[in-house]
């Protein structure tokens, strides 16, 4: 598999945001962040490889790697023209661009995580968390394979979405999950991308980290971490789990104005 320019939407003028979206839900998680945000910006919406294959009901390719993650996304700004620009991802997309930035940081004027899934932190730390384990052995065996919707419900409850996944197929975006399903026999081989904690220093344009006041104990810690070892980083919490940022929407907004200006 090689790189390519990602599918994206494109909207407003004004200084570039490109925004970056979860390993399941894809680019129509930000759509009502773009919609926003494009009447002072100029708002490009990116869907991933993963995202976009995934959602078509193709399985994962052993050869798609966080190095194709991060230069196909590489090959999308430079095609639209934008040499710098402001960029947020949430959940995959987060930990994504961690990885970009580190390998470009002149191209990255300022970050937004929201709860990163960068669980490598927590590896390299010797911080002993039995449900990222779980996580990592629960994804090595979806790679490449179907996913079924059982385990589409235990995803979601590792990620935060429920509480238990007996209860997953009562949420509002179950059937729309269901459909996004296969983007997770994508996922572990772009979870670490080689790099180590040490470098975290090196990413110096300004950070927002976002985490949700109910969300899993490891992905707050994750933020946590980054909060500590990025020099200009600031940490928000907002109401809500795994996707704070969409549930409280107008205070994620309110805070990500603020730091983009």
């Amino acid at each position: 598999m090689e790189p390519r320019v990602l599918t994206y939407s494109e909207a407003g003028e004004g200084d570039p945001l490109v925004l970056v979206p979860g390993a399941l839900t894809g680019w129509s998680s930000w759509i009502p962040h773009q919609e926003r945000l494009s009447t002072h910006h100029r708002v490009l919406r990116v869907q991933p490889i993963h995202n976009e294959l995934g959602s078509e009901g193709k399985p994962g390719d052993p050869g798609y790697t966080a190095g194709i993650e991060r230069e196909s996304l590489l090959l999308t700004i430079d095609h639209v023209g934008v040499e710098g620009a402001d960029f947020a991802g949430w959940s995959g997309g987060g930990r994504a661009l961690i990885e970009f930035a580190l390998a470009y940081p002149d191209r990255v004027r300022s970050l937004t995580l929201v709860e990163p899934a960068a669980y490598w932190i927590l590896e390299q730390l010797g911080e002993e968390v039995a449900a990222v384990d779980e996580l990592n052995q629960f994804l090595r065996g979806l790679a490449g394979n179907d996913v079924t919707e059982d385990d589409l419900a235990r995803f979601l409850a590792y990620a935060g979405f429920v509480e238990d996944s007996a209860v997953a197929r009562q949420h509002p975006n179950w059937e729309r999950w269901v459909s996004l399903r296969m983007a997770l026999s994508w996922q572990d081989s772009v979870e670490s991308a080689g790099r180590s904690v040490e470098e975290l220093s090196s990413i110096t344009c300004p950070v927002l980290l976002v985490k949700g006041t109910v969300t899993e104990a490891w992905l707050k810690r994750v933020v946590d971490i980054l909060g500590q070892r990025i020099p200009h980083a600031r940490v928000v919490e907002l109401v809500g789990d795994h996707a704070s940022h969409i549930q409280s929407i107008d205070r994620f907004l309110e805070e990500f104005e603020a730091h983009l200006h």
